[in-house]
């Protein structure tokens, strides 16, 4: 690598065999990526994720591998935190791409800013059907932002998207963040936990200063039955174990960083929203957290007439 390095790229991979080269070979296309550097976490591979990876490490001079016991994503992208040598951190899923052209757009404004995220949008592809979900769908997008390349404050980018739409999206591979700004403030993964994401991610935008919002869809984001977010099972007891300790954890949270903030009401009512559907969604009631589900915490911050009914189904069935 020559010059300064402003970037790297962190990839967790697990039994990818499949995409593995696709996501490696998307972010090698992207211009000016000679001057970042790939960190392949290899996170005890069963398959030949392992050696595909250093193959790529033998052949790319900015390509590293770290091969590990299997520990999960949450682990693998913590390392990558620490072996990271660039000024920013982008963690990109190893069964997903960037779009060249786009995400070089990326490179341009790392290698000149100093804000403490870089966000941008996602397209989504299934692999069942091998296409593109029509760009107005929308759904990995950050709705409500003005669609025109701006800065913003991280608590002013989540009160606009929740004022505009009810809703922000808390998904990790949609930015790149400042490895200082994330070190300095404890901004880690929780390690042995999925959708971790959703715990992570509004503390990253209560923390920071600035966020740089670039309108394109940067991110191809594949959705494929066998994925820990794509299980193809009845059985989603991992699921309901890690958001009945995540969601509590976010209100204590909210509780004591946004005391007396009006981004706190706002905030509160999304997350009954969201862990609402989750508790619904996941039918976190069959795995016994019937009476764990604080109601009168859900009722009090439910700010949606569909929320407060729900959660009266909750007072007649979750025991």
């Amino acid at each position: 690598m020559s010059g300064r390095n402003r970037l790297s790229v962190v990839v967790p991979a697990y039994n990818v065999e499949k995409y593995l080269p696709l996501c490696i070979d998307s972010l090698l296309k992207t211009e000016g990526m000679d001057k970042a550097e790939i960190i392949i976490i290899d996170d005890g591979s069963t398959d030949r994720t392992g050696e595909i990876a250093d193959e790529y490490a033998g052949d790319h001079g900015n390509i590293r591998v770290i091969h590990k016991e299997n520990e999960g994503p949450s682990a693998s992208r913590n390392l990558g935190i620490m072996e990271a040598k660039g000024d920013y951190i982008f963690f990109c899923d190893s069964d997903d791409e960037v779009i060249p052209e786009l995400f070089s757009g990326v490179v341009k404004v790392i290698e000149t800013t100093s804000d403490d995220i870089i966000l941008w949008d996602s397209e989504l592809l299934y692999e069942t059907r091998n296409l593109l979900v029509p760009k107005n769908r929308g759904f990995f997008s950050h709705s409500g932002l003005e669609k025109t390349e701006r800065t913003y404050g991280g608590k002013e980018i989540l009160e606009t998207q929740l004022r505009k739409t009810g809703d922000f999206v808390a998904t990790i591979w949609l930015g790149a963040y400042r490895k200082n700004f994330l070190t300095e403030n404890n901004l880690f993964f929780e390690k042995g936990l999925i959708h971790e994401d959703e715990l992570l991610l509004p503390k990253i935008f209560i923390e920071a200063q600035s966020v740089h919002y670039i309108p394109e869809r940067v991110y191809i984001y594949r959705i494929r039955s066998g994925s820990i977010m794509n299980p193809g099972s009845s059985d989603r007891s991992e699921s309901a174990k890690a958001l009945m300790y995540i969601y509590p954890a976010l209100y204590r949270y909210y509780d004591e960083v946004l005391a007396g903030d009006p981004l706190r009401e706002l905030i509160e009512a999304n997350l009954t929203k969201r862990y609402l559907h989750m508790i619904f969604k996941y039918r976190i009631c069959r795995y016994g957290y019937g009476k764990q589900i604080d109601k009168k915490l859900l009722w009090r911050t439910a700010g949606r007439l569909q929320d407060k009914l729900l959660v009266m189904l909750l007072y007649l069935y979750a025991h």
